[in-house]
């Protein structure tokens, strides 16, 4: 199979796919990995929890064509700095999740469009948090836009209780009639959402943007909230320190970000 001429767009998850956690600058493979696909006509994007304020300066060393940010709620033309896509959090329902369990959790933040509002128990020295430190501000709820909320995360460092966190907060929602859904998890907390707010959402929006389809897709993802990107993309690539979950549903593995398993697959592949 010649599988440059299949796929067209490549999306790669960011932390544990492509850079080790706690990295700063992606290595040189990586980077070049970046300029072959474009050279090649691939067509390439981030697909991340990260959004505007956690991205650091990651657009401008892989100068990716675009930006899937906080976990799919939008999608960002990196060249025109435009967006393509976005799915918003109501404000209101977004305060009265706040008010219900921010003191409830050991971390509470609302991923604005270029900064992150938090709950005082929220620990911002952390691999993730430190180096965009300066982009938290204290939560108020007057300082909340209607427009700019794209993702909420509920940190819960007990893994036996963040089962306990999805059965209230799913709870609370659907009492609550909310306009908000978990859209994914990890041993540590929960993302929650606006409904079809995920990876794979963002990219059937990408991909109906540039004429494509989800078959002509690659991606690569190495966590829970990568599964239905993974799943559903015509080439689903696990990263080989991935959940048997992930890696039994991946069309194929590569090897870790520790050693740029992406580059190499694609190599192998010979998609660049």
């Amino acid at each position: 199979m010649n599988y440059k001429d299949k796929y067209k767009l490549a999306a790669f998850d960011v932390d544990g796919t492509l850079l080790v956690p706690g990295d700063l600058v992606f290595s040189k493979n990586i980077k070049n990995m970046f300029l072959e696909l474009k050279k090649n006509n691939v067509i390439t994007t981030l697909a991340t929890a990260r959004e505007f304020a956690s991205i650091n300066n990651f657009l401008e060393q892989l100068n990716p064509d675009y930006f899937i940010g906080a976990n799919g709620s939008f999608v960002w033309d990196v060249k025109n700095k435009k967006f393509i896509f976005t799915n918003v959090c109501n404000k209101e329902d977004v305060i009265k999740l706040y008010d219900e369990f921010a003191t409830k959790v050991e971390g509470f933040q609302i991923s604005h469009f270029d900064k992150v509002f938090k709950s005082p128990t929220t620990n911002t020295n952390t691999w993730y948090a430190k180096p965009f430190e300066h982009k938290f501000e204290d939560y108020s709820a007057d300082k909340l836009i209607d427009d700019q909320i794209h993702l909420i995360t509920l940190n819960q460092p007990d893994p036996k209780k963040v089962q306990e966190l999805v059965k209230n907060v799913t709870k609370f929602i659907k009492q609550n009639k909310l306009d908000l859904e978990i859209s994914s998890l990890w041993s540590r907390g929960i993302f929650i959402a606006p409904p079809m707010s995920n990876k794979i959402h963002a990219l059937e929006k990408l991909a109906s943007y540039l004429n494509l389809g989800l078959e002509n897709i690659i991606a690569f993802g190495d966590g829970e909230n990568d599964y239905e990107m993974i799943k559903n993309v015509g080439y689903g690539v696990a990263i080989d320190d991935s959940s048997n979950e992930l890696k039994a549903i991946a069309k194929d593995i590569c090897f870790s970000c520790e050693v740029d398993g992406p580059y190499h697959k694609l190599k192998e592949l010979e998609i660049i």
